[in-house]
């Protein structure tokens, strides 16, 4: 009887500590529920933060290392031109939408996202109406308890107007706000890039030095609007005279220059400062009246006259004046100049 009595109480005591375990697990259960409902009201708050202050947020699953799949926000149409479901149907969307000359650089990005490392990028993208965006794609890594990367949000935002507005600024300060041909900061910039390239070819390179003729007539008759315009359309016509891939420039007033690379040889170079005589010498229509200008033109090559870009751009401007002196509406080569003649002592020192 009394080892009855014993097991009965062991059992009581088993079916207490159950029931007491029972009630551990079912609160333990409930805060687990409680915490889920909060990490998933927390998501969705952090969500929502992220579509407030950004232009739209994808999401990427990552599985091994590798993109499993890609949720895209409601709000990429507007940024892409594309529905969160295109992105889904075309599982290569993200990709073919970024022109091919960037695709190596967000290719490599992404990967080094999934690998852990959250630095932005920007890049272009083709918007489907087919204007080219330019867009800001900032990652939020997410990892496991061992470190793993198991997905990210991209934060993406069009930064295509302060883009557009940095290319303005640049463009602003590299060109001349009139003409709109480079000024003299980018002229001699790539007067030294093509001068370094030349030098490893072994090709030539000609600096021209173009100042117009009878500019100042212009201006002390019809006042300094028509001359503005006289400069434009000379510029045009300068700019017509020589190759895409050369340069030229305004360096101010009525003077520009201009530089061709890989000229070839003298002939060459001496056919182009004709050709850019011959422009300046049809008249410009001016307030309805013809007014005749022409412009002089002084030629300087590399390496046959000098090999450093300041150097050049000297002696084409002693070229020009060598023209202008000569008679005006002409063009002279620094090669041809007489030597400088050392200056000879004064009396007051001679022996």
């Amino acid at each position: 009887m009394p080892s009855e009595t014993r097991t009965k109480q062991r059992l009581a005591a088993e079916v207490a500590a159950l029931t007491r375990r029972i009630a551990e697990l079912e609160e333990l259960h409930a805060q687990c529920l409680e915490s889920e409902r909060d990490l998933r009201r927390n998501e969705a708050r952090y969500r929502r933060l992220l579509e407030s202050v950004t232009d739209y947020v994808y999401t990427v699953a990552v599985r091994d290392g590798l993109a499993a799949s890609t949720v895209h926000g409601p709000n990429c149409l507007a940024v892409t031109g594309y529905a969160a479901e295109e992105y889904r149907d075309n599982p290569m969307l993200w990709l073919a939408m970024v022109p091919e000359e960037d695709r190596p650089a967000v290719v490599a990005h992404a990967a080094r996202v999934m690998a852990g490392d959250p630095a932005p990028l920007e890049h272009r993208i083709l918007h489907k109406d087919g204007s080219i965006r330019y867009v800001r794609n900032t990652p939020v890594v997410h990892h496991d308890a061992s470190g793993a990367v198991v997905s990210y949000d991209g934060i993406i935002n069009d930064v295509t107007e302060r883009r557009r507005a940095e290319e303005l600024i640049t463009r602003m300060s590299l060109h001349d706000g009139l003409t709109g041909l480079p000024n003299r900061a980018l002229y001699m910039d790539r007067l030294r890039q093509t001068l370094h390239l030349a030098e490893r070819s072994g090709e030539k390179a000609a600096v021209y030095f173009i100042d117009l003729d009878r500019f100042k007539a212009v201006n002390d008759a019809f006042g300094h609007e028509a001359g503005d315009r006289v400069l434009v359309e000379a510029a045009r016509r300068l700019s017509a005279c020589v190759r895409r891939s050369d340069t030229v420039a305004r360096l101010g007033g009525d003077e520009f220059v201009a530089l061709t690379p890989g000229v070839g040889d003298v002939a060459n170079a001496s056919l182009i400062a004709g050709k850019l005589v011959a422009a300046m010498r049809a008249p410009f229509l001016v307030q309805g009246q013809r007014a005749v200008l022409g412009a002089s033109v002084g030629v300087a090559l590399f390496p046959d006259d000098a090999s450093r870009a300041g150097d050049l751009l000297r002696l084409a401007d002693a070229a020009m004046y060598a023209a202008k002196n000569a008679g005006r509406n002409a063009w002279r080569l620094a090669g041809s100049l007489p030597e400088p003649q050392p200056a000879q002592p004064s009396s007051d020192h001679q022996a």
